[in-house]
C-alpha cells in the first residue's frame, strides 16, 4: 500500500509473474519454473521452451499512482517528493507552496509520464526528470502542464481524474499566456516545456485538433529562442512531435530543413556520435544506433509528408508525373538507406526474444532490441505510405513489397509483449497496415486488437486513428471500393496524431 498524500491511499496492483516458460505462457497456465523442463510440460509431454523474452525488463508498468517509490504522508505534507531512480539512488523533489492535492499528479508525472514522453522505458538520465521537473518550482505554467498531463493519463482508467486534468489544463493556459508576455520568461525552457506538454495533453486526452495549435506555438517559441538546436532535449522532443504530426496533417514539418540532425557531428575515438550532443539518451541506446538511424528515417518521413501534401492539391492535377518522379527518388533513397543500415537493425530476426543465447540479454540490450523492432515497423510504414501517395485508390494490383510490409508490421506487433509501453512505437506502422488492406476482415480484427489502447500502458494511444480506420473500412466494405484515408479524415473533420 502506497500513501500518496493525506487522505489518499492507493493500493498497489500485484504484478503477474512473467518468468515461466514460453510454453506455459502460451497456454496461459501457471508454470512451476522447473528447468530444463518444467513440471507442467513434463506432465503434458509438451516441448518446454525457454527464451530471453522481455522478462529482462525489471517490472511491468505501474498501475495508476503506483510506483517503485513510496511517497510518505509526512513527505507530502512537507511539500516534497521522496523518490528513487531505477538504479536505487534516492533523491528529493522539493515542491514548496504547491497545493497538497497536486503533489500526487506531479509524482505520477515524474515516475511515469517522463519515462514515456519520448522513448519507452526511458528511466535513466532522463532530461525531463533531471532538467525540466526542477524548473516547475518557479514556473506555474509548467507545473500545471505536468499535473494536467498526469491527471489526463490517469483519467483514461479512472474517470474521476478528468475534471482535475481539465482544471490544471485551464490554469496552465492562463499561466502560459502570462509567461509569453515577458520576453525573458518566454525564452525559458520552462515555457517551451509547458507548451510541448500541453500539446501532448491534447494528443493523449482530447478529441480535438488543438495539439497542432500548441505545436505551432512551440515552433514559434523555438524560433524566438534563436532557432532549433540539436543539443537541446526540448528541440529533439519537438522534432518527433513535429514529424509525427506532419504524417497525418500533411504539408511537412513546421520547421524547415532536417533540423533534428547534427550539422557538424562529432565522434569519439570509437566512432560513436552522440546524437545532438545529449549523450546517450535514451540510456539503452549504447552506441547511438537507434537514435541516429531513427533520425535519418525521420528525413524520409518529412519528405513523404510534403509529397503527400503536393499529391492532394494542385500539383497532382497539373503535374502528376512530378509526383511519380519524386516518389521514385524517395523510394530508391529509402531502399538504399535501409540496405546500408547496420545488420543488427536491418537483419533483426522477429523471433529474437526466443533465440538461444549464451548470456541472457540485459535490460538495456533488451530495450535496444525492442527499439530496433519499432524502427523496422516505422520503415515498413513509410513504404506503405509512399505507395498510397502514388496509388491512393488502389487502382493497381498490390505490390509484393506492400504485402511484405504489411506482414512485417503485423509480425512485429504479434511478438511485442504488452504491458511495457512498447506499443507507442508501433502505432504508425499498424495504422499504415490498416490503410493498405482492403476488405480483409481477419486482418482488420487483428489491427483492431493491436490498436485498442491499454489505458494505463502509455501516454500515447491510437484511439482516433482506429476511429478513422473503422470509418474507412466500413465504407470500403459497403461500396466495394478503395478510399483514400486522407480524404476520409478531411470529411470527418478530424486531425489525427499518431506517434511515430
Amino acid at each position: 500500500m502506497t500513501i500518496m498524500a493525506p487522505g489518499i491511499v492507493i493500493n498497489a496492483r500485484l504484478p503477474r509473474s512473467r518468468t515461466g516458460c514460453l510454453t506455459c505462457r502460451k497456454h496461459k497456465v501457471k508454470c512451476d519454473e522447473g528447468k530444463p523442463i518444467c513440471g507442467k510440460c513434463q506432465k503434458l509431454q509438451r516441448a518446454c521452451t525457454w527464451g530471453d523474452e522481455v522478462q529482462a525488463i525489471p517490472h511491468r508498468l505501474p498501475s495508476p499512482y503506483c510506483s517503485t517509490t513510496a511517497v510518505t504522508s509526512a513527505a507530502s505534507r512537507s511539500g516534497a517528493l521522496h523518490l528513487s531512480d531505477s538504479s536505487g539512488q534516492n533523491f528529493i523533489v522539493e515542491l514548496p507552496n504547491v497545493d497538497i492535492s497536486t503533489i500526487p499528479y506531479i509524482h505520477h508525472f515524474i515516475t511515469f509520464c517522463c519515462r514515456f514522453l519520448m522513448y519507452p522505458n526511458d528511466s535513466e538520465g532522463n532530461p525531463f526528470q533531471e532538467k525540466l521537473v526542477p524548473l516547475a518550482v518557479s514556473a506555474p505554467a509548467l507545473l500545471h502542464s505536468m499535473a494536467a498531463l498526469a491527471a489526463g493519463h490517469l483519467s483514461r482508467s479512472e474517470r474521476q481524474h478528468g475534471l482535475i486534468a481539465a482544471r490544471h489544463y485551464s490554469l496552465a493556459l492562463r499561466e502560459l499566456n502570462a509567461a509569453l508576455s515577458d520576453p525573458i520568461i518566454a525564452c525559458s525552457d520552462s515555457t517551451l516545456g509547458a507548451c510541448l506538454l500541453l500539446c501532448v495533453y491534447e494528443i493523449s486526452h482530447s478529441h480535438n485538433c488543438l495539439w497542432l495549435k500548441h505545436l505551432q506555438g512551440a515552433r514559434d517559441l523555438i524560433l524566438f529562442r534563436g532557432g532549433p538546436r540539436t543539443s537541446d532535449y526540448l528541440t529533439r522532443f519537438f522534432s518527433i512531435l513535429d514529424v509525427s504530426g506532419s504524417l497525418s496533417s500533411g504539408g511537412g514539418p513546421l520547421l524547415q530543413g532536417n533540423y533534428w540532425l547534427d550539422n557538424d557531428p562529432v565522434t569519439d575515438s570509437a566512432g560513436y556520435r552522440p546524437p545532438g550532443g545529449l549523450g546517450k539518451w535514451p540510456y539503452y541506446d549504447s552506441d547511438g544506433v537507434m537514435v541516429n538511424h531513427f533520425h535519418e528515417l525521420m528525413v524520409f518521413m518529412a519528405k513523404l509528408s510534403r509529397l503527400s501534401s503536393d499529391s492532394m492539391y494542385d500539383l497532382e492535377i497539373q503535374h502528376p508525373e512530378q509526383i511519380k518522379e519524386q516518389g521514385a527518388i524517395i523510394n530508391d533513397a529509402l531502399r538504399t538507406w535501409w540496405e546500408n543500415c547496420p545488420p543488427a537493425l536491418r537483419d533483426q530476426s522477429n523471433n529474437w526474444r526466443r533465440q538461444p543465447r549464451q548470456h541472457k540479454l540485459t535490460v538495456p540490450e533488451t530495450l535496444e532490441e525492442e527499439a530496433f523492432s519499432s524502427i523496422k515497423s516505422c520503415m515498413y510504414g513509410c513504404v506503405i505510405y509512399l505507395n498510397h501517395i502514388l496509388d491512393p485508390l488502389g487502382r493497381e494490383p498490390q505490390k509484393a513489397e506492400i504485402t511484405k510490409a504489411i506482414r512485417g508490421i503485423l509480425d512485429i506487433a504479434r511478438e511485442t509483449p504488452r504491458g511495457y509501453g512498447l506499443e507507442m512505437g508501433l502505432y504508425w506502422g499498424l495504422f499504415m497496415a490498416g490503410i493498405a488492406i482492403f476488405n480483409d476482415t481477419e486482418t482488420e480484427h487483428l489491427l483492431r486488437r493491436e490498436l485498442q489502447a491499454d489505458t494505463s500502458g502509455s501516454i500515447y494511444h491510437a484511439d482516433r486513428a482506429l476511429e478513422l480506420l473503422e470509418v474507412l473500412w466500413g465504407r470500403q466494405h459497403q461500396y466495394g471500393a478503395k478510399y483514400d484515408w486522407r480524404q476520409v479524415q478531411v470529411q470527418m473533420g478530424m486531425q489525427v496524431f499518431i506517434f511515430a
